[in-house]
């Protein structure tokens, strides 16, 4: 537990929509990463999701004995190429906007994305799959309809190695790399403290 939500140990990101909403599928835009986690790390975090939900499904039956509902966990395995089981992905959500149900108030809201420094990431720059780093999330249960389960809320993300997704235009195939000039970047580094929820990485290697 660190400041006000709980955070992940370090992972990989997969399909990472954490600076600019995701509008695909929701009109209303969805913020989503799915973090891979290994090992003890993964089969820790899983027994954590696991007792919240089992809690939870305790709770609402004994609320409603003859209760049955579809159980959803928010997470699942992941697999290489040869369906070979590498980790366990973790999916992190949170809505860009909607409606209050209890005031009918119209709301957005975003994560915060920031750097190894805690420094915040431009929304201008797209994270690829295969970046790192870590995530604050609430548990939020749930009971909609027949539909009972945990979600995991997104609230921050600190980006430890980042990888910039850069779409093919065509220019690789046109041009050649070429010596002897400087990278061109346009990445903020102004400091800029965003809490307690991750300690600074600051000094430290990106992906370690």
């Amino acid at each position: 537990m660190a400041g006000k939500y709980q955070v992940t140990p370090v992972g990989e990101f997969e399909y990472p929509h954490i600076l600019v909403a995701d509008t695909m599928h929701k009109a209303e835009g969805l913020y989503h990463v799915k973090l891979i986690l290994k090992d003890k790390e993964a089969e820790d975090f899983q027994k954590m999701v696991d007792d919240a939900h089992n809690s939870w499904k305790e709770k609402c039956l004994s609320e409603n004995p003859k209760g049955k509902w579809t159980e959803w966990l928010p997470y699942k395995s992941k697999q290489d190429e040869d369906g070979m089981d590498v980790g366990t992905m973790f999916h992190f959500k949170l809505k860009a906007s909607g409606v209050n149900g209890k005031t009918g108030e119209t709301f957005t809201q975003k994560p915060v994305v920031v750097g190894p420094n805690k420094a915040p990431i431009p929304n201008n720059i797209k994270i690829s799959n295969g970046s790192t780093g870590k995530v604050a999330y609430e548990v939020a249960p749930y009971l909609h309809g027949q539909s009972l389960g945990l979600q995991l809320r997104l609230r921050m993300v600190q980006v430890l190695n980042l990888i910039e997704y850069i779409p093919n235009d065509g220019a690789s195939d046109v041009f050649g790399v070429e010596e002897g000039y400087d990278a061109i970047s346009e990445v903020d580094t102004t400091f800029v403290d965003e809490g307690d929820a991750f300690e600074s990485s600051e000094g430290k290697s990106g992906d370690f």
